[in-house]
């Protein structure tokens, strides 16, 4: 079951077919896939695990051999589909899970819900300028936030803060320094592109401190949470994350960092470029794929090589992607993302896969691992998740 192979090139398909990069024939791929599963749910809930895998394996090889491009056709894109979207990637997400389940499905009669429902989160921060005030940044904010001595902060429709240098020569000394947050939320997620040209991309519940403009021989910021970063090259000025105990040093590259405290570890994964890790006691040099896990605690630095890339960075691309993921984990980063309280009390020790989108509301991704594994869920007032005993 575990060499089924086209389940990561289905993921694949679908991240590009939701960052909007896809190729015709892989439109055309997602949309007859999405009709097949979707008239034969009720097929797929009464089959065992080796039926629905044999199903979805043939039915896999058997699209795609019929699959024929059309150039003039007209493609219809992920925003034009609206909630059926959401249930796409739902689908999809059942799916892989049924490619490498290790334990009988749940029968339908076994998934009840009391669902409240609660909205996904969005783009929302605070941004906290040098002289201590405070900018919310959401959908209402105006789009020119500072403008002084040089340096213009503003807010894309987007949803992106940005620094841009206007005069050089304006701007202050090295010896007056300047810092600025921006920090979001539970429920919020936010980027920024500092004075540099450095793009971070900041997940929920995570901080960001850095200076309004690099001087001196090297540009450092302060993580807190977990960012993605695509860093601007420049050899005289390195780049410098600090978080916790642990310092990345690059000179140009993109990683991503998972520094949330209640992890007990910090985890930079590198996708491009190189990096030095260092904490104090050890030192890693890390290459493309490969993972530094920090241990909190102070027990120097492990090195993974066989790390999924695409599982680390899924955030940013607007996906969850579970592969052979805890439960403990997983409703760690629901509790961020869509801001709601957790009993984690009866929490079954099993491996999840899946992939949704992290628009999708809370309720479609319990449904998703409900259908995973044999457990249950419950929503009750003031956003309080409870995961049930099993049957």
């Amino acid at each position: 079951m575990n060499a089924f192979k086209p389940q990561k090139e289905l993921q694949k398909i679908i991240q590009r077919y939701v960052s909007g990069t896809a190729t015709a024939d892989e439109i055309i791929f997602v949309e007859k896939y999405y009709q097949y599963l979707d008239k034969n749910a009720d097929i797929l809930d009464q089959l065992n695990t080796e039926e629905i895998a044999k199903m979805a394996a043939d039915n896999f090889s058997a699209i795609n051999a019929k699959i024929n491009v059309d150039q003039k056709r007209k493609t219809i894109r992920l925003y034009q589909y609206g909630a059926a979207a959401a249930i796409l990637l739902i689908v999809f997400g059942l799916t892989f899970a049924f490619f490498h389940q290790t334990r009988p499905l749940l029968k339908p009669e076994l998934v009840t819900q009391k669902f409240l429902d609660v909205l996904p989160g969005k783009d929302k921060a605070v941004l906290t300028l040098a002289d201590g005030s405070k900018v919310v940044l959401d959908d209402h904010t105006a789009a020119n936030i500072s403008e002084k001595d040089g340096l213009k902060i503003s807010k894309t429709k987007e949803g992106q803060l940005v620094y841009t240098v206007l005069n050089q020569s304006n701007l202050k000394s090295g010896s007056t320094v300047a810092y600025n947050t921006i920090q979001t939320p539970k429920g919020g997620q936010y980027q920024v592109i500092l004075p540099d040209g450095t793009k971070v991309w900041l997940n929920a519940a995570s901080s960001l401190r850095y200076r309004e403009v690099f001087s001196g021989n090297e540009r450092s910021v302060e993580l807190m949470g977990e960012a993605y970063f695509e860093v601007a090259k420049n050899k005289a000025q390195p780049f410098h994350v600090k978080s916790h105990q642990q310092d990345v040093e690059v000179l140009g590259t993109h990683f991503n960092i998972n520094s949330y405290l209640d992890n007990n570890t910090i985890k930079t994964t590198l996708l491009e470029g190189r990096v030095r890790i260092s904490n104090g006691q050890s030192v890693k040099i890390l290459k493309p794929g490969e993972q530094a896990i920090t241990e909190v605690s102070g027990n120097g630095i492990r090195l993974a090589t066989d790390v999924d890339t695409d599982d680390e960075t899924a955030w940013k691309n607007g996906l969850f992607q579970f592969n052979n993921a805890d439960l403990k984990g997983i409703l760690k980063q629901l509790e961020r993302w869509y801001d709601v309280q957790i009993d984690y009390r009866s929490i079954p020790n099993k491996k999840y896969n899946g992939m949704v989108p992290r628009k999708a509301k809370l309720s479609e991704v319990l449904k998703m691992l409900e259908k995973t594994g044999n457990i249950r869920f419950e929503i009750g007032h003031g956003k309080k998740l409870t995961v049930l005993p099993e049957k």
